[in-house]
Protein backbone atom coordinates (compact mmCIF):
# COMPACT_ATOMS: atom_id res chain seq x y z
CA UNK A 1 0.00 0.00 0.00
CA UNK A 2 1.11 3.64 -1.40
CA UNK A 3 0.35 6.89 0.59
CA UNK A 4 0.85 9.51 -1.09
CA UNK A 5 -0.45 12.55 -2.36
CA UNK A 6 -3.11 12.80 -5.07
CA UNK A 7 -1.89 13.84 -8.31
CA UNK A 8 -5.18 15.10 -10.89
CA UNK A 9 -5.40 11.60 -12.56
CA UNK A 10 -6.36 10.39 -9.14
CA UNK A 11 -9.44 12.71 -8.96
CA UNK A 12 -11.97 10.46 -11.42
CA UNK A 13 -11.31 7.57 -8.81
CA UNK A 14 -11.67 9.89 -6.07
CA UNK A 15 -14.73 11.20 -7.66
CA UNK A 16 -16.47 7.83 -8.30
CA UNK A 17 -15.31 6.79 -4.88
CA UNK A 18 -17.08 9.53 -3.14
CA UNK A 19 -20.46 8.60 -5.52
CA UNK A 20 -20.69 5.22 -4.50
CA UNK A 21 -20.37 5.76 -0.50
CA UNK A 22 -22.53 8.42 -0.56
CA UNK A 23 -26.25 7.72 1.28
CA UNK A 24 -28.42 8.18 -1.91
CA UNK A 25 -26.46 5.42 -3.82
CA UNK A 26 -26.32 2.83 -0.63
CA UNK A 27 -28.79 0.45 0.58
CA UNK A 28 -29.76 0.65 4.42
CA UNK A 29 -27.35 -2.46 4.57
CA UNK A 30 -24.40 -0.84 3.25
CA UNK A 31 -24.84 2.79 5.02
CA UNK A 32 -24.73 0.84 8.37
CA UNK A 33 -20.87 -0.03 7.44
CA UNK A 34 -20.32 4.05 6.77
CA UNK A 35 -21.20 6.82 4.31
CA UNK A 36 -19.68 10.12 3.71
CA UNK A 37 -22.02 13.64 3.00
CA UNK A 38 -19.60 15.27 0.89
CA UNK A 39 -19.98 15.69 -2.83
CA UNK A 40 -17.16 17.63 -4.12
CA UNK A 41 -16.44 18.36 -7.94
CA UNK A 42 -12.87 17.67 -9.86
CA UNK A 43 -12.50 21.80 -9.77
CA UNK A 44 -13.27 21.51 -5.71
CA UNK A 45 -10.49 18.46 -5.68
CA UNK A 46 -8.44 20.35 -7.41
CA UNK A 47 -8.50 23.82 -4.88
CA UNK A 48 -8.34 21.56 -1.92
CA UNK A 49 -5.22 19.67 -3.17
CA UNK A 50 -3.33 22.62 -4.46
CA UNK A 51 -4.00 23.86 -0.43
CA UNK A 52 -3.43 21.02 2.94
CA UNK A 53 -3.72 18.36 0.11
CA UNK A 54 -5.80 15.33 -0.53
CA UNK A 55 -4.05 11.81 0.69
CA UNK A 56 -4.57 8.48 -1.06
CA UNK A 57 -3.75 4.88 -0.17
CA UNK A 58 -2.87 3.37 -3.58
CA UNK A 59 -2.64 -0.79 -3.99
CA UNK A 60 -1.74 -1.68 -7.70
CA UNK A 61 -2.80 1.49 -9.25
CA UNK A 62 -6.37 0.98 -7.61
CA UNK A 63 -7.58 3.91 -5.31
CA UNK A 64 -8.09 2.09 -1.96
CA UNK A 65 -8.94 5.24 -0.11
CA UNK A 66 -8.37 8.99 0.31
CA UNK A 67 -8.86 12.02 2.77
CA UNK A 68 -9.34 15.50 2.29
CA UNK A 69 -7.27 17.94 4.30
CA UNK A 70 -7.89 21.40 4.85
CA UNK A 71 -7.06 25.03 6.45
CA UNK A 72 -9.84 26.18 8.73
CA UNK A 73 -10.32 29.56 6.70
CA UNK A 74 -10.64 27.78 3.01
CA UNK A 75 -13.39 28.61 0.80
CA UNK A 76 -15.73 27.58 0.11
CA UNK A 77 -17.32 25.22 2.65
CA UNK A 78 -20.73 23.72 3.63
CA UNK A 79 -22.81 25.21 6.43
CA UNK A 80 -21.95 22.07 8.11
CA UNK A 81 -18.17 23.56 8.34
CA UNK A 82 -19.00 26.39 9.52
CA UNK A 83 -21.12 25.30 11.97
CA UNK A 84 -18.75 23.11 13.28
CA UNK A 85 -15.83 25.85 13.56
CA UNK A 86 -18.56 27.89 15.12
CA UNK A 87 -18.46 24.92 17.82
CA UNK A 88 -14.80 24.48 17.74
CA UNK A 89 -14.06 27.84 18.71
CA UNK A 90 -15.74 27.52 22.32
CA UNK A 91 -13.89 24.64 23.45
CA UNK A 92 -10.55 23.15 24.58
CA UNK A 93 -8.70 19.92 23.63
CA UNK A 94 -5.80 18.91 25.85
CA UNK A 95 -6.06 21.65 28.72
CA UNK A 96 -5.74 24.62 25.84
CA UNK A 97 -8.41 26.13 24.21
CA UNK A 98 -8.65 25.16 20.92
CA UNK A 99 -8.87 28.99 19.45
CA UNK A 100 -5.36 28.93 20.69
CA UNK A 101 -4.65 26.11 19.07
CA UNK A 102 -3.11 26.02 15.42
CA UNK A 103 -6.46 23.51 14.06
CA UNK A 104 -6.84 22.11 10.40
CA UNK A 105 -9.95 20.34 9.01
CA UNK A 106 -9.54 16.33 8.75
CA UNK A 107 -12.26 14.41 6.17
CA UNK A 108 -13.97 13.88 4.42
CA UNK A 109 -12.34 10.54 4.31
CA UNK A 110 -13.57 7.28 2.61
CA UNK A 111 -12.37 3.60 2.15
CA UNK A 112 -12.83 1.52 -1.00
CA UNK A 113 -15.25 -1.20 0.58
CA UNK A 114 -12.63 -3.89 -0.59
CA UNK A 115 -10.03 -2.08 1.79
CA UNK A 116 -12.36 -1.52 5.16
CA UNK A 117 -11.17 -3.26 7.93
CA UNK A 118 -7.60 -4.28 6.76
CA UNK A 119 -5.93 -1.06 8.32
CA UNK A 120 -6.10 1.31 5.58
CA UNK A 121 -7.88 3.59 7.42
CA UNK A 122 -4.88 3.31 10.47
CA UNK A 123 -2.16 4.21 7.53
CA UNK A 124 -3.79 6.95 5.53
CA UNK A 125 -4.55 8.46 9.71
CA UNK A 126 -0.69 8.27 10.41
CA UNK A 127 0.43 9.99 7.01
CA UNK A 128 -1.65 12.71 8.25
CA UNK A 129 0.12 12.82 11.21
CA UNK A 130 3.18 12.93 9.13
CA UNK A 131 1.82 15.30 6.75
CA UNK A 132 0.47 17.96 9.46
CA UNK A 133 2.36 17.86 12.49
CA UNK A 134 5.08 20.47 11.90
CA UNK A 135 2.34 23.33 10.67
CA UNK A 136 -0.87 21.88 13.41
CA UNK A 137 -1.37 20.72 16.84
CA UNK A 138 -5.04 19.51 16.00
CA UNK A 139 -6.91 17.98 13.48
CA UNK A 140 -10.95 17.76 13.82
CA UNK A 141 -13.53 16.47 12.01
CA UNK A 142 -17.30 16.11 12.16
CA UNK A 143 -19.03 12.80 11.70
CA UNK A 144 -23.35 12.41 10.98
CA UNK A 145 -24.93 11.62 13.94
CA UNK A 146 -26.90 8.60 11.55
CA UNK A 147 -23.26 7.19 11.28
CA UNK A 148 -22.06 5.53 14.12
CA UNK A 149 -19.65 3.11 11.91
CA UNK A 150 -17.52 5.98 10.82
CA UNK A 151 -17.76 7.43 14.82
CA UNK A 152 -16.73 4.21 15.76
CA UNK A 153 -13.79 3.77 13.36
CA UNK A 154 -12.60 7.23 14.45
CA UNK A 155 -13.18 7.10 18.20
CA UNK A 156 -12.46 3.79 19.02
CA UNK A 157 -10.10 2.42 16.03
CA UNK A 158 -7.97 5.88 15.93
CA UNK A 159 -8.57 7.08 19.28
CA UNK A 160 -9.88 10.58 18.46
CA UNK A 161 -11.60 12.85 21.14
CA UNK A 162 -15.48 13.51 20.92
CA UNK A 163 -15.26 16.56 21.89
CA UNK A 164 -18.83 17.63 21.71
CA UNK A 165 -22.66 17.42 19.78
CA UNK A 166 -23.42 20.53 17.13
CA UNK A 167 -26.42 21.06 14.71
CA UNK A 168 -26.75 22.70 11.46
CA UNK A 169 -30.14 22.60 9.90
CA UNK A 170 -32.20 19.68 11.68
CA UNK A 171 -29.32 17.12 11.38
CA UNK A 172 -27.22 16.34 14.22
CA UNK A 173 -23.51 15.99 14.11
CA UNK A 174 -20.33 14.73 16.34
CA UNK A 175 -17.14 17.31 16.59
CA UNK A 176 -14.35 14.79 17.09
CA UNK A 177 -10.60 16.22 17.70
CA UNK A 178 -7.11 14.81 17.18
CA UNK A 179 -3.98 15.71 18.04
CA UNK A 180 -0.69 15.78 15.43
CA UNK A 181 2.12 14.81 17.67
CA UNK A 182 1.42 11.40 19.16
CA UNK A 183 0.51 8.37 18.39
CA UNK A 184 -2.63 7.29 19.94
CA UNK A 185 -3.27 4.32 18.28
CA UNK A 186 -1.81 0.63 17.99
Amino acid sequence: MIIRQARPEDFPAILQLQTQNTPANLSDSQKRQGFIVSSMNEAQLAHINQGLGILVAVEDQTLAGFVCLMTTDAQPRPPVVDAMLEKLAGESFNGRPLSEQRVFMYGPVCLNSAWRGKGVLKQLFAAVKAHTWEKFDVGALFIDDSNPHSLAAHQQGLKMTVLAPFHCGPHGYQLLVFTTREQTYS
